[in-house]
């Protein structure tokens, strides 16, 4: 690709992004939920997602729960503090007294031995009771139940993927996903490995083709909910002209600093109901022959982007 980016380039204009980006200090309450994706095994029990309330003493907030593949009264249930039914859609909050709810409670529906794949709901937080409180940027999250029946075989496949690179463009990336076993392999770069990605298409919409010279090593976490690929794997070379030259194309992740980039943190891809997503922005890196990157990029994909089998 002759649209090359430069490195320094991209980590000026992240610095001054981040830059521009800085918490501001405001005087302003707010309430917010701790964390915006929670993934749970169907024999869990209770899930809670805490909400958090900062500045004021007290708070009710409205809260919408939304079905995706898991679906309310089947696969999971609002409960109060004693596992009792609550569709009320109000959580009181309270800095100062302990006993008041501080979490939204789901009762995740045990259906351990039937095979329903892995299901998902969401819950929004809404409004305030006091127009001096506001809800804050957490204001979403997104749960996964983790069907234990089938495990990594179940998610085992080819897949096909639909989605845009961070400019637009329609990007299609199809590969297939394999079991892999690093005992079979005592040389093995990735001893934590468990699955892999092989047999990798990409075409992207200018009309530059990529495919895997190598599978790339990934591993799933306990429950199934997200498949961490190894930062910085090159898996085929490309002559892309001056300056560049011949370089090895490498999966690694929206850096925005060398030292980050070399550190080669785990790409990470959300395991939903019989389909794979993006969690955060990704770029493929050049590298030259020491496997260092060289400075320039050679496309990248959107956070979101969703392969199916």
């Amino acid at each position: 690709m002759k649209n090359t980016v430069k490195f320094l380039a991209l980590a000026s204009l992240s610095i001054s992004l981040a830059a521009c980006n800085k918490a501001k200090f405001v005087d302003e309450d707010f309430v917010s939920l701790e964390t915006n994706r929670v993934s749970v095994t169907e024999d869990a029990g209770i899930l809670k997602i805490p909400v958090a309330l900062y500045g004021a003493d007290e708070c009710v907030v409205t809260y919408a729960v939304a079905d995706e593949t898991a679906k309310a009264g089947v696969n999971y249930e609002i409960v109060d503090r004693n596992g009792k039914p609550n569709k009320s859609g109000v959580l009181t909050i309270s800095n100062s007294d302990k006993a008041v709810n501080d979490s939204i409670r789901i009762k995740i529906t045990d259906l351990t031995g039937t095979d329903t794949g892995n299901l998902t709901f969401s819950i929004t937080l809404k409004e305030t009771s006091d127009d001096a409180i506001s809800v804050g940027a957490f204001n979403t999250c997104k749960c996964t139940i983790v069907d234990n029946d089938g495990g990594l075989t179940k998610l085992l496949g080819s897949y096909t993927g639909t989605g845009t690179d961070t400019k637009g463009a329609d990007v299609q990336f199809e590969f297939d996903l394999e079991e892999y076993n690093p005992a079979a392999d005592p040389e093995t770069m990735y001893p934590k490995a468990n699955c892999m990605l092989a047999n990798g298409k990409m075409l992207f919409a200018n009309g530059n083709n990529m495919s895997f010279a190598e599978p790339l090593y990934a591993y799933f976490d306990s429950n199934m909910a997200q498949l961490h690929v190894y930062g910085l794997q090159p898996f085929n070379r490309y002559n892309f002209g001056d300056p560049v030259g011949i370089c090895y194309v490498a999966w690694g992740n929206a850096a925005s600093s060398m030292a980050q980039l070399l550190s080669k943190e785990d790409i990470i891809i959300n395991a939903g109901d019989g389909s794979l997503e993006l969690a955060e922005n990704m770029l493929l890196w050049l590298l030259d022959q020491t496997g260092t990157p060289n400075g320039y990029t050679a496309g990248d994909l959107k956070a979101g982007y969703k392969w199916t089998k």
